[in-house]
C-alpha cells in the first residue's frame, strides 16, 4: 500500500513562496491575486522570484510575493503563521515604502502605481465579523459645523484609490466553513490545507488549484525541500527562543531596577527621620 506523503503547509512562508513563484508557475499566482482582488489579470511579472540555494539557506530572508500586474498595480502577499500584534503597523508601513520607493526625486506624483497589500492570516486579529477586510483611505463622517454645501451631489469617499490592504484570517474563513461556489473558497481551502472533502472539492472545481496541490505534493516528496524548510523552521524557534529570553531578561533587570530605587527610597526616608 503507498504511503501516503505528509504534504508540507502552505501556510509557511517558504513553503508559499516556493510553490507560487516557481519557474513557469506564474498562472498559479495569477489565479490566486485574481480571486483575492476579484479583477481579471492578464500580465503578472513576481519582482522577486524564486530564491536562490544562497537565499534560501540565508538566516534572513524575505519571503513575501512582489509582483506587477496588469501593469498598472504592484501587489505584495505573504503569509503570518504567528500573531506578534503588529500585523496592523507592519503592513501599513510595508504598504506606505512600496509605495514611496516608486517615487525618485523630482518624480511626479502621478507615476506611482497602485500599492496593494495582501496579508493572509493564519490568525484572527482584528474585531471584524469577516475573514477578507479590505482597507484604504477614507474620508470621516464631517462634522456639522464644519459643512459648506458645494452642490456637489456626490462627495469623495476615499483621499486615494492608489493604497489599499487586505487581510484574510483563515480561522474565520474555517468557523465560516463556505463550500467551493467561488475562486477564493477554492484557494483558501488549499491554503489552509484542511483534510477531507473540501480540498478535493476545490481541486476539481478549479484546475490552477489542482496544479498548485500537485506543485506542493512535489514539493513535499523532495528530501532537500524537506530539509530547507525544516532548517527555516528551526531558525525561527530559535529566534523566537532568544527573543522570549531577551524579554524575560529585560524584565528581571527592570524589576531589580526598581527594587533598588525603592530600596533607595526606604533609606533615604529614613535618615530624614
Amino acid at each position: 500500500m503507498e504511503q501516503k506523503v505528509e504534504l508540507l503547509p502552505l501556510t509557511n512562508d517558504y513553503v508559499f513562496k516556493r510553490v507560487f513563484t516557481k519557474d513557469g508557475e506564474e498562472d498559479l499566482l495569477k489565479d490566486l491575486l485574481s480571486a483575492i482582488l476579484n479583477i481579471e489579470i492578464k500580465e503578472i511579472e513576481v519582482k522577486n522570484p524564486e530564491m536562490t540555494k544562497e537565499s534560501k539557506e540565508a538566516k534572513q530572508e524575505v519571503l513575501d510575493i512582489r509582483a506587477k500586474v496588469n501593469n498598472n498595480s504592484i501587489i505584495d502577499i505573504e503569509v503570518q503563521v504567528r500573531n506578534y500584534y503588529d500585523i496592523d503597523k507592519r503592513s501599513i508601513g510595508y504598504l506606505t515604502k512600496m509605495y514611496s520607493d516608486q517615487l525618485q526625486v523630482g518624480d511626479a506624483y502621478e507615476k506611482p502605481l497602485k500599492t496593494i497589500s495582501i496579508n493572509i492570516l493564519n490568525f484572527n486579529f482584528f474585531k471584524r465579523n469577516a475573514y477578507h477586510s479590505i482597507a484604504r483611505i477614507k474620508f470621516e463622517k464631517d462634522d456639522k459645523e464644519k459643512y459648506v454645501d458645494m452642490e456637489y451631489d456626490e462627495e469623495d469617499e476615499y483621499v486615494t484609490e492608489d493604497l489599499e490592504v487586505h487581510y484574510i484570517e483563515l480561522p474565520k474563513f474555517i468557523k465560516k466553513n463556505p463550500g467551493v461556489k467561488t475562486k477564493l473558497e477554492q484557494w483558501l481551502w488549499l491554503i489552509c490545507g484542511e483534510e477531507g472533502g473540501k480540498v478535493e472539492m476545490a481541486k476539481e472545481e478549479n484546475e490552477k488549484v489542482k496544479e498548485a496541490s500537485e506543485v506542493l505534493e512535489r514539493m513535499s516528496m523532495s528530501y532537500e525541500e524537506r530539509w530547507l524548510y525544516d532548517q527555516r523552521m528551526l531558525r525561527k524557534m530559535d529566534e523566537m527562543s532568544l527573543k522570549e529570553h531577551a524579554k524575560k531578561e529585560r524584565n528581571r533587570r527592570t524589576g531589580e531596577n526598581n527594587g533598588l530605587e525603592q530600596r533607595t527610597r526606604r533609606a533615604e526616608q529614613k535618615k530624614k527621620n
